[in-house]
């Protein structure tokens, strides 16, 4: 029996260990998918910088492509992402070519990279706080280290929940400082593991990953105490780079170059005058570096307190034991100064991660110390375990917080809603959308150029009407190639054309948003929210114009706990169906409409005159047959219009569009006029994205003009 019971003791302790160090990176996992959730798409917002660079370059090392996007360098995000990619490729097929499958649904695939990094980053949390615990052996400094993501809230948003070079990063980081903390508990011991190597290997891959790591370079050259093996530690690294950097060898010129103009310049992104600091701000930017996260410098200047105080006691005292704490304690200072110095050049508050994922380590090292009197094993577990709850609460409450104040969800709905008017048009019509703006071309845009360009012919084929005015180079392109303009598209498209512009972003030339050449026209706002969608409208001979207004209504909510449908402006508050969330067409809600409800989406449109015209549709999903689009005047039947027209379909998600098309007559008397879906059976039906065109002609509009029509009757 006591054999069996000293047998089942340590194991019994593992996996005791092993349930307590699940906890934190369980709750890291959770979170992390629910704020991917919640950010939904990462082009809201224009957050497409830098995920769609990565879906790009994670695109291009999945087809064996070079990587255009080496500037971090960044390339060990880029080859596991190609490898997710791959992977996902063969279990969920979208379409008969991979390359078309990504960039027909980038969001699709950002959102399974963006889960990957949450499961790698919660993976290396427990497998690097499991290595603490076993060189320590007290689990509870393996807590404490687990508990480094929550010391900012862009670890934990960058290194978890999106598709960024911050999660390799970040894991180099974690393992550097998981190693140094091996390097101290076992100082004193027999230990036969190659500092030099590991070390190199995981500076190595942290440069690989992204320049700034280089500062916590020093904490190995610190902590190896021979010079031959501060040698062999710089030739592995150099080593560990050249292999995780091999897949883009033939790029070395354009990024060292690259460092080289960030090193000269004093501007963000090697740009500005040719110094290597600018002292006129340079201290100033310290200082704030030194604001944007206190919990870090008041780590920071605790270590450099703690340095002093140890190393006064072991010149007094002549406390050997203390030595290596002192060294450890001076390896991470170092490298955290070198960092901050370092930042200040360019500084922003993102950059701080490597040098926040080695903050735990003056933590447990100080603990660690105050308890070496202590001689009762008990006591220490109890004293330890007291502070790592109490630290687990408060920093893992405080540390999503942070987290959640980086990113915001109420307005995702009316980006949904913008680019749905902008993209819903029931004829073939030239989408111009800016660059930067906040819409998925413009992250595509975005992505494509950080890829040296290698998909304009892809997405060309894939998007054919999809344009982008680039409002850094001042010119409208078909995703590259030869520029066009305003007059040039009017006339390519026979006046079926559309800007939809963000207001607040880098300004293009006015002169792309207007027809300059095209007598007789001129681009109106149709479309105001989140963003502006611009079309075409004749203009008369007296200088009067006609009319353009877009109404779209996708059923989103506005935020997470808002139940309410949204209603744009001038649809009816009644009659608009229930929301629901058992399926949707687009965003994450629909209307259901069913013989309690059976009218749904109503809209009135005021001052209605003979010879305007609507052009309305709806998507429904259930027995379309029984639904139709109907239009009439608000007090009587004199003006009766209807359709249950199907023009599309969607048959592999069961959605079918409906479409009503009419010009306005003199029998609306009143000039007011409603437009609504009637599910005229017995069966629930859901509807998706209504969307409503109304189109004024003028009187006197000039009678050379060929495209009158696209105006109205």
């Amino acid at each position: 029996m006591l054999s069996t019971e000293v047998i089942t003791r340590p194991a019994v302790k593992r996996i005791v260990h092993a349930g307590l160090l699940l906890v934190i990176p369980l709750i890291l996992f959770i979170t992390s998918l629910d704020t991917i959730r919640a950010r939904d798409k990462a082009w809201y917002a224009g957050g497409y910088d830098p995920e769609y660079a990565y879906l790009f370059n994670s695109l291009n090392m999945a087809t064996f492509r070079l990587a255009g996007h080496v500037d971090h360098p960044g390339t060990t995000m880029q080859v596991a992402g190609g490898v997710v990619l791959r992977v996902v490729w063969l279990f969920d097929k979208r379409g008969d070519n991979f390359t078309d499958a990504v960039l027909a649904e980038p969001e699709h695939y950002i959102r399974i990279l963006n889960i990957a990094t949450a499961v790698t980053g919660s993976l290396v949390l427990l497998l690097l706080g499991w290595f603490v615990t076993t060189a320590s052996g007290m689990v509870w400094y393996g807590i404490l280290f687990q508990l480094t993501p929550f010391i900012s809230g862009f670890v934990l948003f960058n290194g978890f929940a999106r598709v960024t070079q911050e999660v390799m990063q970040m894991s180099a980081a974690l393992a550097m400082a998981a190693l140094a903390l091996h390097w101290y508990f076992k100082s004193g011991a027999k230990n036969h593991l190659n500092y030099s190597l590991w070390f190199g290997v995981i500076a190595g891959f942290g440069m690989a990953s992204k320049i700034i790591f280089f500062p916590l370079m020093l904490i190995p050259l610190i902590l190896l105490g021979r010079w031959s093996e501060r040698f062999r530690f710089g030739l592995f690294s150099i080593l560990a780079f050249f292999v995780f950097t091999l897949p883009v060898i033939r790029m070395y010129p354009h990024m060292f170059h690259w460092i080289y103009r960030l090193f000269i310049h004093s501007g963000q992104y090697g740009s500005g005058s040719e110094s290597i600091i600018d002292t006129s701000r340079y201290f100033t930017e310290l200082v704030d570096l030194f604001k944007v996260n206190p919990r870090l410098f008041a780590l920071f200047a605790g270590g450099i307190l703690a340095v002093v105080f140890l190393a006064l006691a072991i010149w007094l005292g002549k406390q050997t034991a203390r030595k290596p704490a002192v060294r450890l304690l001076v390896a991470v200072v170092i490298a955290q100064a070198a960092g901050y110095l370092l930042i200040a050049k360019q500084p922003k508050a993102a950059y701080l991660l490597p040098y926040e994922s080695i903050a735990a380590i003056p933590v447990i090292v100080l603990l660690h110390l105050a308890l070496l009197p202590v001689r009762k094993p008990v006591l220490k577990s109890a004293v330890s375990g007291v502070l790592a709850l109490v630290l687990s609460f408060f920093g893992i409450k405080h540390g999503l917080e942070l987290k959640h104040g980086l990113y915001g969800t109420d307005f995702n709905p009316e980006f949904e809603e913008v680019w749905g008017a902008a993209t819903g048009w029931n004829e073939k019509t030239a989408v111009i959308f800016t660059n930067p703006g906040t819409s998925p071309v413009a992250g595509l845009f975005f992505g494509n150029a950080y890829s040296r360009n290698r998909y304009i012919s892809e997405l060309q084929r894939i998007y054919p009407d999809y344009y982008i005015l680039d409002a850094y180079n001042n010119r409208i392109v078909h995703w590259g190639g030869e520029p066009f303009s305003t007059d040039s598209l009017f006339e390519l498209y026979e006046g079926r054309m559309a800007i939809m512009h963000t207001p607040g972003w880098v300004e293009p030339d006015s002169a792309l948003l207007r027809l300059n050449r095209t007598p007789g026209w001129q681009l109106a706002e149709a479309y105001r929210g989140r963003g502006i969608v611009l079309v075409p409208v004749a203009e008369g001979a007296d200088g009067r114009t006609g009319l353009a207004r877009i109404v779209f209504n996708s059923a989103e909510i506005r935020g997470v706990n808002d139940s309410t449908i949204r209603i744009p402006e001038n649809m009816k508050p009644g009659d608009q169906g229930v929301l629901s969330f058992d399926r949707a067409r687009s965003g994450k809600s629909s209307v259901k409409s069913d013989p309690l409800h059976p009218f749904a989406l109503g809209m009135e449109e005021q001052n209605v005159e003979p010879g305007e015209r609507f052009m309305a549709s709806v998507w429904v999903s259930g027995d379309a047959e029984e639904v139709v689009l109907v239009a009439s005047a608000l007090n009587s039947d004199d003006f009766y219009r209807f359709s249950g027209e199907v023009v599309r379909e969607e048959e592999n998600k069961g959605w079918k569009q409906l479409y009503l098309d009419f010009t306005t007559t003199r029998e609306l008397e009143e000039g007011i006029l409603k437009i609504y879906v009637w599910n005229k059976g017995r069966q629930t039906v859901y509807l998706d994205d209504f969307r409503c065109e109304r189109k004024k002609p003028v009187q006197e509009a000039p009678e050379t003009n060929p495209n009158e029509q696209f105006i109205g009757e």
